[in-house]
């Protein structure tokens, strides 16, 4: 069994909350900025080639900038894992714990179960 003390998990759970509201902070910025870009350039005889170039720039670090977030929700999960085979697995730290159901990127609309230890790399 890992040993955890409380105080380490009550700061990593508030890290963790911390990272997914600036990731998300920093996806809604980058779609502002799109929307900005595509309405402040609507009258203004840009070449199509330059703003689909602009478009796809833009796209690619949004892109980047969710799969980052991805990865994150993913060590969230494993981070689960870790506690509710600890000392602490009584312990509610605040934060989000595993969903009742889980949608996975293949199909979004099929629901499956929450990760055990077996299932989450």
């Amino acid at each position: 069994m890992t040993f955890l003390t409380e105080a380490a998990g009550r700061v990593i759970s508030s890290d963790m909350v911390a990272v997914f509201h600036a990731t998300d902070d920093a996806l809604l910025s980058s779609a502002r900025v799109a929307a900005s870009m595509l309405e402040g350039t609507a009258k203004s005889d840009l070449h199509p080639r330059a703003k689909q170039k602009l478009l796809e720039s833009l796209s690619a670090g949004f892109d980047k900038m969710l799969a980052g977030r991805r990865d994150m929700v993913n060590a969230h999960c494993q981070m689960i894992v870790i506690q509710r085979q600890s000392n602490l697995a009584p312990v509610g730290f605040g934060c989000w714990g595993a969903p009742s159901k889980v949608l996975t990127g293949s199909d979004r609309a099929m629901p499956v179960t929450e990760p055990t230890p077996s299932t989450v790399a």
